[in-house]
């Protein structure tokens, strides 16, 4: 059912052609900046936090707790997609999109001008838990608006390709904090870089919040909730634990493989090889931004695919590969060789972008638009909780418990076969929900 030209006036369709371009620009501009900074933590933790923060500890249970301060950031993005999810459907997305990046920014900057542990000790951990977490509410609220931004104002036919500019922006944004850490690496000794150098990719998220803040400034609200009444979405949760509980929980367990995936594969992935397989830091992080930057092109091919042969079809393709790729991966990785961590990783990359580029697409149209923000947020970032936000952690763990790889890849098949039997209902969930959608069903 596509009822979407319908509900927004006809004298909207001008001004939406004409600001499409900086819809676009919005809606993968600010999560860029946004996970830029989200990022830089995981980098920095896998790299540099457990001796600036953690120093009172032997390696691995210093970089055990780095990677459980950055999974604190995600508890909190539950409760940033309720509050900001709550105001977005009521008040709308536009609002939300420059209020969350402010957010982000600051708490982004105060991390970089954090003192270490050697300076104040145990409040220089306890402020760095405190800033990630309010790093999660902003992100929390971040995606949903951002995606829907750019869905809602996108053509009918093009829904996934237009879905597809924030879900670019993740690796992205990886690329960007990369490549900044790698710069570094090779320009500072390791005492620089433990002094002050770890600061400045912190430090320079202040320049880019600035500028997608004006860029967001300047976005028309979307048209599809611009036409929705006053008078709908008063409690916005309530309504989507109650008329959505089975699409919460089947696109809760859709997505969540692509947060394990990267999160792994772009975190713990650096540590593994890094600490374990004799790799140096440099050519990891270097392979990291030439994946992402795969990763990112491969996110709008993935959404052109999915406008024609359907959300769901290119999603499986995704997921058929993680699951494939599981165990060559750390075979590969534990070769040292560059190029072959190159080549595997790039296929990696390739297959998460197809089971996540699609996404935008398919939660918005699992929710009505007077829930749409709510729904679409918590469903997402409560997958990044149970999938993302401790799989680090918890990949760690099971390496320190088992002492083989073999564990992790068995852990991100799993998830694989889970996100694969959610995708699977999904569909029939989302076809029961059409009467109430703007959007079409879930293809």
């Amino acid at each position: 059912m596509i009822e979407a030209s319908t509900e927004a006036k006809d004298s909207t369709l001008p001004q939406k052609k004409v600001s499409s371009a900086r819809v676009l620009a919005a809606a993968t501009l600010g999560p860029t900046v946004e996970w830029y900074d989200f990022f830089i933590y995981g980098t920095a933790a896998a790299l540099i936090f457990s001796q600036v923060f953690f120093p009172n500890s032997d390696p691995a249970t210093g970089t055990l707790t780095a990677f459980a301060a950055f999974g604190a950031g995600f508890l909190m993005r539950p409760l940033g997609a309720v509050i900001i999810g709550h105001l977005g459907d009521k008040y709308g997305r536009r609002p939300m999109l420059v209020a969350t990046i402010l957010l982000m920014g600051g708490a982004t900057v105060a991390i970089g001008l954090l003192p270490s542990y050697a300076a104040i000790g145990i409040w220089a951990p306890s402020l760095l838990v405190l800033l990630r977490l309010l790093q999660g509410l902003a992100v929390g609220g971040e995606w949903g608006g951002a995606a829907l931004m750019a869905v809602e104002h996108a053509p009918p036919h093009r829904r996934s390709f237009y879905g597809s500019f924030p879900q670019a922006a993740v690796p992205a944004a990886y690329l960007i904090s990369a490549a900044v850490f790698f710069v570094l690496q090779g320009a500072l000794d390791r005492q620089a870089l433990l002094a002050w150098g770890w600061r400045v990719p912190f430090l320079l998220s202040i320049v880019v919040v600035a500028i997608a803040v004006f860029v967001r400034s300047g976005v028309t609200e979307s048209p599809e909730f611009a036409a929705k009444s006053k008078k709908e979405g008063k409690a916005p949760l309530r309504q989507v634990l109650i008329k959505y509980p089975r699409t919460v929980a089947l696109t809760i367990g859709a997505t969540i493989v692509t947060s394990t995936d990267f999160y792994i594969g772009q975190v713990f992935l650096l540590s593994y090889a890094t600490t374990k397989a004799g790799v140096s830091a440099p050519s990891m992080l270097l392979v990291t931004i030439i994946g992402s930057a795969v990763n990112a092109g491969m996110t709008f091919v993935a959404g052109y695919l999915a406008d024609r042969i359907g959300n769901r079809m290119v999603c499986f393709v995704g997921l058929g590969g993680l699951a494939l790729l599981a165990f060559p991966t750390y075979l590969i990785v534990n070769t040292g060789s560059f190029w072959a961590i190159l080549a595997v990783r790039l296929l990696g990359n390739t297959c998460n972008a197809f089971a996540y580029a699609p996404f935008a697409a398919l939660l918005a149209a699992a929710f009505s638009v007077k829930v749409r923000y709510t729904g679409v947020s918590l469903s997402y970032q409560a997958a990044a909780v149970l999938g993302g936000g401790f799989a680090p952690f918890i990949a760690q763990a099971l390496l320190t418990a088992t002492g083989t790889w073999m564990a992790v890849a068995g852990y991100s098949v799993a998830v694989c076969v889970i996100s694969f039997v959610s995708l699977s209902l999904l569909g029939k969930a989302s076809k029961e929900n059409r009467d109430q959608a703007v959007l079409p069903a879930v293809a």
